[in-house]
């Protein structure tokens, strides 16, 4: 009988010891991928550094080079629709000299005038290598009581550009609205 007791102790000190063992060195799992705040079905999601949520349309009809992102900003940013302008043609810049024969054209900046908010300035432009189309970008940028959002919209045409801007625009919004009472 203390034969019989030993060895069941024996082997339950094996079995922990081994199981304690396979334990440490099986990896921890995985946890999901990170989730981004607002996401439409048919475009493929990526994190893009400094917390730029980027979007490509996974759905036929959109076109190449097709893209939505946006970034989000904690409340208490503000900006002049004078100061967005500037912004946009410093980027402008910034971009073309980034790669070389890209151009850029700025085809609109509008937007609410003061500060107050909720407000949103809008940007177009063009862009490609010199004497060739390659497409559109629409920026929008929103500020709200709880926060700011930047959204650029790309595509090859305005319409596709301004449709699928339309897509995000209502549910990144709604994280910016203060809640409701």
């Amino acid at each position: 009988m203390r034969f019989y007791a030993r060895s069941l102790l024996l082997l339950a000190a094996l079995v922990l010891v081994a199981g304690s063992a396979f334990a440490q060195s099986t990896p921890a799992p995985q946890s999901a991928a990170p989730r981004p705040p607002v996401s439409v079905k048919g475009w493929r999601y990526e994190l893009r550094p400094n917390d730029v949520h980027m979007f490509l349309c996974d759905r036929p009809g959109c076109g190449a080079q097709t893209r939505v992102s946006y970034r989000l900003y904690a409340p208490g940013n503000s900006m002049t629709l004078e100061q967005f302008r500037e912004e946009q043609t410093q980027i402008a810049k910034v971009l073309e000299q980034r790669t070389p024969g890209q151009k850029i054209s700025i085809l609109a900046i509008d937007g609410d005038s003061g500060t107050s908010v909720p407000c949103m300035f809008k940007a177009a432009a063009a862009y490609g290598e010199a004497g060739r189309h390659e497409g559109i970008s629409g920026q929008r940028l929103v500020f709200g009581r709880t926060g700011a959002a930047s959204v650029i919209s790309s595509a090859a045409t305005e319409k596709a550009s301004s449709d699928n801007f339309a897509q995000f625009a209502v549910a990144v919004m709604l994280l910016l609205a203060p809640a409701s009472r």
